[in-house]
């Protein structure tokens, strides 16, 4: 697998697992919502009983449904359902909502933009109505989100952007490197185009044996490789190849020479070693 295939993996990862944090923390959110209407409703019920709902709101409800050709959804103001409420910024977005059940009721659709509480169904002993009684939340969807616990999927996604972020830096550090031909003793090698030149940029015209002599001394950080390990590098299935390694090295020394400040030296019969002059 190559490193960038295991980046984008990475990143992807990343950013879906931050979606679904955020996911998750938006639902977390509506349900908290949805419990701190159903307590607050509850309490409120506790403390106001059949007063919740005046008869004045009853006999509005009843007369706007006659009049209305739809469905009326009555929604009242109260302040100690709003004082119930737990989650202070719904304070100035929250009512009751109510319908008398009866052969009319409609039902309770469920409507954009808002979240509801469970339905209280109680029987107003005034007028003998029973009734569909609700909290409800006016709240949009980024309402929702800024009240909801987004860190782990902030992290999250910080984190994906710092990783896609370092991966292009030190990829393109890596490039560059890649790119610059590396310089040693007037001689220079472009790993790109896998080719030895001169100072002047001219390429040295070498055999494939010659070229790969050449780069394993020179890719080898001392510029020195035992005779053994380049026998067995160049020639792998020849038993004896050190006459053979010497014939090669005594011609590649004059180009070298002509072309660069380097020269190939062989220390005690056991090395050769690439040197500057």
């Amino acid at each position: 697998m190559s490193s960038r295939i295991l980046s984008i993996g990475v990143f992807m990862t990343l950013m879906l697992s931050s979606l679904l944090a955020g996911h998750r923390g938006y639902c977390r959110a509506k349900e908290a919502i949805t419990a701190d209407l159903n307590q607050a409703l509850m309490r409120t019920w506790e403390e106001k009983q059949d007063n919740i709902v005046t008869q004045d709101s009853i006999r509005a409800y009843r007369q706007l449904r006659r009049n209305s050709d739809g469905p009326v959804w009555l929604a009242i103001a109260d302040k100690k359902l709003c004082r119930n409420l737990k989650n202070g910024k719904l304070k100035d977005k929250t009512f009751l909502s109510f319908d008398v059940v009866d052969a009319a009721y409609p039902g309770t659709p469920t409507k954009d933009n808002f979240i509801t509480s469970d339905t209280l169904l109680v029987n107003n002993r005034e007028t003998g109505a029973t009734l569909a009684i609700k909290s409800c939340a006016r709240l949009s969807t980024a309402a929702i989100f800024r009240m909801s616990d987004q860190r782990w999927s902030f992290l999250l996604a910080l984190s994906a952007l710092v990783w896609a972020i370092g991966f292009r830096y030190f990829g393109r550090r890596k490039q560059v490197e890649n790119e610059e031909p590396q310089s040693y003793g007037g001689l220079s090698y472009s790993v790109e185009e896998r080719c030895f030149y001169d100072a002047y940029r001219v390429p040295l015209h070498l055999t494939p044996m010659q070229h790969q002599l050449l780069l394993m001394l020179w890719e080898n950080p001392s510029h020195s490789v035992p005779k053994e390990e380049l026998c067995a590098a160049l020639w792998p299935k020849k038993e004896d190849a050190n006459d053979t390694l010497y014939t090669l090295v005594r011609r590649l020394k004059p180009i070298l020479e002509s072309y660069s400040r380097l020269r190939i030296v062989a220390h005690r019969g056991r090395n050769y070693s690439l040197e500057a002059r």
